[in-house]
């Protein structure tokens, strides 16, 4: 084989294995996001991206095919180095996402045998009985369409779905830096408008209501936000699409950091 051969071969199989990463990190998206409209009620985009591609779901089905290769017709060594796999990736991705946005994207504290709610095994074993089922069923189909793809468009669609994802990737990133301050500040003002509003219910004589009307203070008087950060789009759209959001550097739930965000974004 020649030198150009081996570049060749080499830049079809780099074109296949990336392609199979955003043919999974799509179907990731296609599931989560369908899941959380579905009980949402309305569309709802759950990937930390804008596009429509999640790629901790395509980086994990990747390492878990070329993991399994060896053993693919092994359903039950199948299922267990998916599972282990994909546990390992979701506790190293929280982790990360912890550290450097100071907020923890989801939360496993209340399912059975988690393990600092970041990962839980009855979790894990639900990944692991999907990965089985996605292999089985749904990746020689997969397979098929990333095969064409690669032999119409070669490592060209690669190329230019890396480029969407880099720039996805940093406009994303350039918002989300700047997340854990804006909400710090918000979510800092909601407390002291809580702690007023208990206050002059306690020196009234009023009894306190188990939810205060903190929101219709801003409604009510435009000025008294007037000073608070604007999210973007991105960050609004970060604070809906992760519900369990937990805020590092604010006590304030994300909820109602987005609901106040929302109302000075209309009040603008």
């Amino acid at each position: 084989m020649t030198h150009v051969d081996q570049l060749a071969a080499a830049a079809q199989v780099f074109s296949v294995w990336t392609l199979y990463f955003f043919a999974y990190g799509f179907v990731g998206w296609v599931w989560e996001s369908g899941y959380v409209s579905v009980r949402k009620h309305k569309l709802i985009n759950s990937g930390f991206l804008n596009g429509p591609v999640i790629p901790v779901h395509g980086f994990s089905m990747t390492v878990v095919l070329a993991a399994v290769q060896p053993f693919a017709h092994n359903v039950f060594l199948l299922y267990i180095v998916s599972a282990l796999v994909i546990t390992v990736i979701e506790y190293v991705t929280s982790w990360g996402m912890e550290k450097l946005f100071h907020a923890r994207w989801w939360d496993y504290s209340k399912v059975p045998l988690n393990l600092n709610g970041r990962v839980a095994l009855p979790i894990s074993a639900f990944w692991g009985l999907g990965v089985v089922l996605v292999v089985k069923f749904l990746h020689p189909f997969v397979a098929k369409i990333v095969t064409h793809l690669d032999f119409r468009f070669g490592i060209f669609a690669s190329i230019v779905l890396i480029a969407l994802i880099m720039f996805d990737f940093g406009f994303t990133l350039a918002n989300a830096l700047a997340f854990g301050a804006a909400t710090k500040r918000i979510g800092d003002a909601i407390e002291v408008k809580k702690n007023e509003l208990r206050e002059a219910a306690i020196a009234s004589g009023e009894k306190l209501e188990q939810e205060l009307p903190w929101l219709s203070e801003y409604r009510d008087h435009k000025a008294a936000g007037e000073k608070l950060p604007r999210l973007s789009f991105v960050q609004r759209r970060l604070l809906r699409s992760f519900p369990n959001l937990q805020l590092r550097d604010t006590r304030t739930k994300a909820r109602d950091i987005s609901k106040l965000s929302d109302l000075l974004k209309r009040q603008r």
